[in-house]
C-alpha cells in the first residue's frame, strides 16, 4: 500500500473548502483512494485518477456514513476519512465497557498536575464505575492542567448520573483529547474533549436510541450529540445553554 499523503487530508478539513472529487489534485485523491481501500471501499489502483471506480467507492462511502453530496469532498467527510487511518493504526480510542468493577491501582500509570500518581484501572471518583484509562486512553493522554483534571471529575459524575437512570453498564469510545490528538483525527477546533468536559458512550446492550433519550432527560447533560449510526451518544457538561446536533 502507498504511503498516505495524511497531511494533504488534514489540510483540506481544516480549509472549509468543498470541491467535486473530480477536481481534486493527485496527492489528494491518491490520500482518498488508500483510505477508501483500507475501509475495503475501493478496490482499484491508487494513481491519484478519479475515475468511475474511485467515484463509485466514494459515494458507497459517504451514503453509509450518512454525508450528503455524493460525489463532493468538504471539511466533515474529509475529517471522517481521516477517522480510516486513526481506526487502521489503532490509534483511536478503544471501545471500553464500564464493568462496575472496584478501582484498583493497576495498569498504566500517569502523573496528574497535581503530582498525583494514577492508574488506569482507578477510578476517577471512588464511588463511580468510571476509570482513567476509559477517559484517557490507558493514561496515555495526560491532563494539561488542573482545570481539565476539574472537567474530567465534572463529566464523571455526569456520566454516573446518566449510567444510574440508564441502569445498565456503559462504555466510553473516547474522552479526554490533547490538542495535537483532536487536530489529529480532524475534531471540531472548540472540541470539548479538548478540555476533558467530554464522553462519548454507548450501551453494552446496545439500546442506543434509548440511551439517547435518557440523556436528553438529564440537565447535566448539556451538550447532546447524536452519533448512532457511528455507534455513540456524545455527552458533555460545557458551560452555556443547552446543544443537540446530528453526527453527518
Amino acid at each position: 500500500m502507498a504511503d498516505i499523503n495524511v497531511e494533504a487530508l488534514k489540510n483540506f478539513a481544516n480549509s472549509k473548502a468543498e470541491k467535486k472529487l473530480v477536481a481534486v489534485d493527485k496527492d489528494l485523491a491518491q490520500a482518498i483512494q488508500n483510505l477508501l481501500k483500507i475501509s475495503k471501499y475501493y478496490t482499484g489502483e491508487m494513481d491519484g485518477i478519479v475515475g468511475n471506480g474511485t467515484l463509485d467507492a466514494f459515494a458507497k462511502y459517504k451514503q453509509e456514513h450518512w454525508l450528503e453530496y455524493p460525489d463532493t469532498l468538504g471539511p466533515t467527510t474529509a475529517s471522517s476519512l481521516l477517522e480510516i487511518l486513526e481506526k487502521h493504526q489503532g490509534s483511536t480510542d478503544q471501545p471500553q465497557p464500564s464493568s462496575g468493577s472496584q478501582s484498583s491501582k493497576t495498569g498504566q500509570s500517569m502523573k496528574l498536575p497535581s503530582g498525583k500518581i494514577v492508574y488506569s484501572d482507578e477510578r476517577i471518583i471512588d464511588t463511580i464505575p468510571l476509570t482513567w484509562g476509559e477517559v484517557t486512553a490507558k493514561c496515555t493522554r495526560v491532563p494539561e492542567n488542573k482545570q481539565v483534571v476539574d472537567n474530567i471529575e465534572k463529566i464523571a459524575r455526569v456520566f454516573a448520573e446518566v449510567r444510574d437512570k440508564y441502569g445498565s453498564p456503559l462504555g466510553v469510545t473516547s474522552g479526554y483529547r490533547p490538542p495535537a490528538i483532536n487536530r489529529q483525527i480532524g475534531g471540531a477546533r472548540a472540541s470539548q474533549h479538548i478540555t476533558g468536559n467530554a464522553l462519548d458512550i454507548y450501551p453494552t446492550d446496545g439500546n442506543l436510541k434509548r440511551l439517547y433519550e435518557v440523556c436528553k432527560a438529564i440537565p447535566s447533560v448539556v451538550g447532546l450529540g447524536s452519533g448512532m449510526h457511528r455507534g455513540f451518544v456524545h455527552i458533555d457538561a460545557r458551560p452555556g445553554g443547552r446543544t443537540y446536533w446530528n453526527y453527518p
